[in-house]
């Protein structure tokens, strides 16, 4: 399974839109099983975050608190190199 280390909050959006993608799911699709707006989707997969996320992230990284995604490949199969 590819991982990637995020350092902010930015760096999870191609994470969440590649692993869309790669299941072959809408944009629509996935915002009305979530409960939220297309327009909130297409924001996060832009990594555009809000005040607090901001504040999450830079608190993390003071402390040292380090965030890893491990996440599927697109082709389903898993993989030990990084993304």
């Amino acid at each position: 399974m590819p991982t990637v280390q995020v350092r902010k909050f930015s760096d999870i959006g191609p994470v969440i839109k590649a692993v869309r993608e790669g299941r072959a799911v809408r944009q629509e699709d996935l915002a009305e099983q979530l409960a939220f707006s297309r327009d909130y989707l297409i924001d996060l997969e832009k990594g555009k975050g809000s005040l607090y996320l901001t504040r999450l992230f830079r608190t993390l990284n003071e402390l040292g608190i380090t965030v890893t995604l491990r996440y599927p490949s697109s082709d389903g199969e898993a993989s030990d190199g990084d993304a």
